[in-house]
């Protein structure tokens, strides 16, 4: 019931101009950093897995955000925690792991709208016909090859793992040199070139390891090995420092503190989780919080809305 009446207020909201109105208003000192992931018209995905989001969706979002809020470069805010600047109320824009899509789909409306965004890719994947993993075992669900129970006990398996363990559904799936578009559309991964052509057109890179691990799991050498070779990687290609670090997975039980000493010690000003919240002055600048998206457009803007209204009243009454 209380789903349905937030529901129907957002839509009130959102309709009648009010939300609009309120997020040009209120004004706290915190920074909404968006995750996506990719965008796709039909991503071949568990429903309850889907981490994609449609062009048309997309863009609606993008123009959502220009009209209401400031949105500004991660780097920028990297720079302001770093330096104890103070925090104006502001948008991040970023994506996880580093698909094609975002070259092909989300790149050209981010660069006719002129918004800043990061992305955070899995270097061993660029220019390889390899998928994450996990997206391995997403395809053979799709094609029929998994049940829903084994596709969730492999997901565990791997989202678990050490890098350096073999995960054996993954290692005896045999996908063919050519799939459906849908497949390709959903999991295929940037090449350098199309990396390099977004950093010319504004883009901004980031280490997201370079084969996509846990990070919790792994020996302090392996940690140390997946935050330096992602990170030369990425400057070496784009020639620009690589100063953030995005998580993957993200959740505390996917840091540890020494994770966070590797991440330090590499060079990064800031590493990013998916830990649900704004950014403030007092978060710790090395697992800054994270907002996933919501859907349809009235969701989203709600969603948003109501965390910096949250952030506002926490604010003024202490």
């Amino acid at each position: 019931m209380k789903r349905l009446v937030k529901a129907a207020f957002f839509i009130f909201l959102y309709y009648s101009g009010i939300e609009r109105l309120l997020a040009r208003l209120i004004r706290p000192n915190a920074i909404a950093v968006l995750m996506y992931h990719g965008v796709c018209d039909r991503a071949v995905l568990p429903p309850e897995i889907n981490f994609h989001l449609p062009p048309c969706e997309f863009e609606q979002q993008m123009r959502a955000l220009k009209s209401r809020y400031e949105v500004v470069p991660l780097d920028d805010v990297c720079k302001s925690l770093a330096e104890g600047k103070p925090l104006q109320k502001s948008v991040v824009i970023t994506f996880d792991d580093g698909y094609r899509n975002n070259f092909s789909y989300a790149a050209p409306v981010l660069k006719r709208l002129g918004l800043p965004y990061t992305v955070y890719v899995a270097t061993s994947f660029v220019d390889s016909d390899h998928w994450i993993p996990l997206n391995e075992v997403y395809w053979l669900w799709s094609e029929g090859k998994l049940d829903s129970v084994s596709m969730r006990e492999a997901r565990t398996q791997i989202r678990t793992s050490a890098s350096e363990t073999l995960v054996p559904l993954v290692a005896r799936a045999e996908r063919p040199s050519v799939v459906s578009k849908a497949a390709e559309d959903s999991f295929a991964m940037l090449k350098w070139k199309e990396l390099e052509t977004m950093a010319r057109d504004g883009a901004n890179f980031g280490s997201h390891t370079h084969t996509h691990c846990n990070m919790a799991v792994q020996s302090d050498q392996t940690q140390k090995r997946e935050l330096l070779i992602s990170k030369q990687l990425l400057e070496s290609h784009l020639g620009t420092p690589i100063t953030s670090f995005a998580y993957p997975y993200g959740r505390r039980e996917q840091m540890s503190s020494s994770a966070r000493k590797n991440i330090v010690q590499s060079g990064y000003l800031c590493a990013l989780s998916a830990e649900q919240g704004l950014v403030t002055a007092e978060s710790d600048r090395f697992s800054l919080p994270r907002i996933g998206y919501e859907r349809p457009i009235w969701r989203f803007t709600g969603e948003l809305l109501y965390q910096f209204i949250k952030q506002a009243w926490k604010e003024w009454t202490t």
